[in-house]
């Protein structure tokens, strides 16, 4: 088996991709992404995980990309919901995605006073979906102040707003998540414990 420059491992001289008239694109992923997966693991996630198990209980901060895949708000739901049933509050936004999946789960562990949601704006702004889910939230603070600014420039203050009331920031994003990783460059300069997981 030879590999060629592109890194193709060829077989009788031609890829696979040629063999099947297929044209394969060539995508590039750049730097951060290349030192982030070295430093990521599930070994590290797991030790990360097990180390907010172990601690008593803390103020929790969720934040994460409004765009994720039905599994990973399973997995964030799953997580709220085992932090809240410990003992620790649950500090998030009201954004669909990873926000809506930590209120969810928060919810179900029928602790009310251990979620606090905190809106960038009124809640008029919210979408309708958004709404309903926050009905049922008891510590709920709207930020209508903001409501003539860009949705990025309020949401930046609501997770400074957040940061200053908790200890510990978990944060699901891509690597184009611009507003949440704004935030956990944020939470490190506050010295706070930085749980960062990336979905790409």
């Amino acid at each position: 088996m030879e590999i060629n420059a592109k890194g193709n491992s060829e077989v009788g001289g031609s890829s696979k991709e040629e063999k099947l008239g297929l044209e394969r694109e060539t995508v590039v992923v750049g730097d951060p992404q290349v030192a982030q997966m070295e430093t990521m693991n599930i070994t590290k996630v797991l030790t990360e995980l097990q180390a907010i198990q172990s601690q008593g209980p803390k103020k929790y901060c969720i934040l994460g990309t409004r765009h994720c895949s039905f599994l990973h708000q399973q997995i964030v739901e799953m997580l709220a919901y085992a932090l809240v049933l410990s003992g620790n509050h649950i500090y998030t936004s009201g954004a669909a995605g990873t926000n809506a999946a930590a209120i969810r789960g928060a919810l179900r562990a029928f602790q009310p006073q251990l979620l606090t949601v905190v809106l960038p704006q009124s809640m008029s702004k919210q979408t309708p979906e958004s709404q309903e889910l926050l009905e049922d939230v008891t510590n709920l603070i709207t930020m209508p102040q903001n409501d003539a600014m860009p949705l990025d420039v309020a949401s930046r203050i609501c997770n400074s707003h957040l940061l200053s009331e908790t200890d510990h920031l978990i944060s699901f994003a891509f690597h184009e998540s611009n507003t949440v990783l704004e935030a956990a460059e944020e939470a490190k300069k506050l010295e706070m414990l930085v749980t960062l997981l990336y979905l790409d």
